[in-house]
């Protein structure tokens, strides 16, 4: 939650191009999705829980049908290495098949990896709320009504888990930029939940 860490460097930059117009949420591996759901992209990750015939299980489902896209940023190097050199060595046994949760062509695995190192920019969007934040121009806030100068308000916003409220962007579309879009509010104020 630091503010410009590198994983959320690496959020707002994929939020800034293939990301863009995208619904996003951080998920807890924990979380199940339920299938009465109001949020149309827990519903849409519900219904692919049913066809990965996970149901409910949010964690399953991705790990066998998404792409882990750490593998980009030079920061995962060291961590990305390893899990990709445990995946080859497993496949190379022929022991029971990990998930190539990279998506790594085995004859290169390395290609395309850890060039990219992430973004940050002065305003946080939501375009669905039309509402953005910024730390030169937004108190964030810890509950006590302490200014909170070191941590950034985006996971907890858009947290799904098992230990937490739902965030209030949850699968809005969120987006990043250096100007306030026209008919936008720039938030005076943003609570962290703790």
């Amino acid at each position: 939650m630091r503010r410009g860490n590198a994983v959320l460097c690496a959020l707002r930059e994929l939020l800034s191009k293939e990301w863009a117009g995208d619904h996003v949420f951080f998920m807890g591996d924990e979380k199940s999705v339920p299938a009465d759901t109001d949020n149309e992209t827990l519903s849409i990750l519900y219904e692919q829980t049913i066809q990965a015939g996970y149901p409910a299980d949010a964690y399953g489902t991705v790990l066998e049908n998404y792409k882990n896209v750490s593998g980009l940023f030079e920061a995962a190097e060291s961590e990305v290495r390893q899990e990709i050199q445990h995946y080859l060595e497993t496949a190379k046994d022929s022991m029971p098949m990990i998930q190539n949760e990279y998506g790594v062509d085995i004859s290169n695995p390395f290609e395309g990896l850890f060039s990219r190192m992430g973004l940050d920019f002065r305003y946080t969007i939501n375009h669905t709320k039309q509402v953005c934040y910024s730390f030169e121009d937004t108190k964030i806030l810890n509950l006590d009504h302490s200014e909170n100068y070191h941590d950034d308000p985006l996971p907890i916003l858009m947290g799904y888990g098992r230990v937490s409220e739902m965030g209030t962007w949850v699968g809005d579309l969120i987006g990043v930029g250096d100007e306030v879009p026209d008919g936008y509010e720039l938030l005076k104020e943003l609570y962290l939940d703790w």
